[in-house]
C-alpha cells in the first residue's frame, strides 16, 4: 500500500460518511422532537400532499358539524317557541269552551275575552321573540335557512303568528263568537302540532349529519395520523443506530489518519 501526506482517501470517505451518519441522527432527533414523521416536504413529498388533504377534510368536516349544531339549536329555540304557542292554544279554547256557556252574561264573557285577548297578544310575541342569532324563526320572515355545508343541508323555518294561525280575530265577547272560535282554535292546534313535528324531523336529519360527519373526520384523522405521525419505537432504534455508527465513524477516522502519520515519520528518519 502506497504511503502519502497530501491526500487521505481512506480519511475522506470515512468523514463524508460520519456526515451522513448524522445528518440521519439530526433528522431523528428533529422527528423525535416534534412527533411527526414528515415535519417538511422533503422528510416525503407525497405523503405531505396527502396528509394534508386529509386534514383539510378534518378541518372541513368539524365546522360543518358545527354549522349543523348551529342549527339544530335554531329548531330547538323554535320548537320551545311553538310549545308556548301550543299551551296559549290550549288555554284559549278552554276561554272560548267557557264563552259559549249561555248561563254566564256579558260582563263575565268581557272578562273571558279579555284574558284571551292578552293571549293572542302573547302568542305574537313568543314568534317575534323566537330568534337565533339574529335569524328570524317565527315571525313574518321565517323561511329557509342554509347552514353551508358541503352537501348544501338547509332547515325551513314556518311561520307561526296569531295571524298565521288564524287567531287574530278570535273574539270571546259573545257566545256565537265563543263557539265559532272552538273549531278556529283547533286547526291552529293542528297547525302548531304539525310545525313541531316538521321541526323534530328536520332535528333528527340534522343530528344524523353530525354524526356522519363526526365518522369522517375521524377516519380522515386516523389516516393523517397513519401518514403523518411518527412511530417513536422505530424512531428510537433508528437513533440508537446513528449513535453507534457515529461513534464508530470517528473511531475510523481517528484510525485512517494512521497512513499519513506513518509517512511522517518515514521522512523525519
Amino acid at each position: 500500500m502506497a504511503l502519502g501526506i497530501n491526500t487521505n482517501p481512506t480519511a475522506l470517505g470515512t468523514a463524508q460518511t460520519i456526515n451522513s451518519t448524522f445528518n440521519r441522527l439530526r433528522r431523528v432527533h428533529e422527528q423525535l422532537s416534534s412527533g411527526l414523521r414528515i415535519n417538511r416536504a422533503r422528510d416525503d413529498a407525497a405523503g405531505l400532499a396527502i396528509a394534508e388533504g386529509f386534514r383539510s377534510s378534518v378541518l372541513q368536516r368539524n365546522q360543518e358539524v358545527e354549522n349543523l349544531q348551529s342549527g339544530v339549536s335554531a329548531i330547538q329555540t323554535a320548537e320551545g317557541a311553538l310549545s308556548a304557542q301550543s299551551e296559549g292554544i290550549g288555554r284559549l279554547r278552554e276561554l272560548a269552551v267557557q264563552a259559549s256557556n249561555g248561563i254566564l252574561n256579558d260582563d263575565q264573557r268581557a272578562a273571558i275575552n279579555a284574558e284571551a285577548q292578552q293571549i293572542i297578544e302573547h302568542i305574537d310575541a313568543t314568534s317575534n321573540q323566537a330568534t337565533f342569532n339574529g335569524v328570524d324563526l317565527l315571525g313574518a320572515e321565517a323561511g329557509t335557512v342554509p347552514l353551508g355545508t358541503e352537501a348544501g343541508t338547509e332547515v325551513t323555518f314556518e311561520e307561526s303568528t296569531a295571524n298565521s294561525l288564524g287567531v287574530g280575530g278570535v273574539d270571546l265577547s259573545t257566545a256565537g263568537g265563543a263557539a265559532a272560535a272552538i273549531e278556529t282554535l283547533d286547526a291552529a292546534g293542528t297547525q302548531i302540532v304539525q310545525n313541531r313535528a316538521n321541526l323534530g324531523a328536520q332535528q333528527n336529519r340534522l343530528e344524523f349529519g353530525v354524526s356522519e360527519r363526526e365518522i369522517e373526520a375521524e377516519n380522515a384523522a386516523a389516516a393523517e395520523s397513519r401518514i403523518r405521525d411518527l412511530d417513536v419505537a422505530r424512531a428510537a432504534i433508528e437513533r440508537t443506530r446513528g449513535e453507534v455508527l457515529g461513534q464508530a465513524g470517528i473511531a475510523a477516522l481517528v484510525q485512517s489518519n494512521i497512513v499519513p502519520q506513518t509517512a511522517a515519520r518515514l521522512l523525519g528518519g
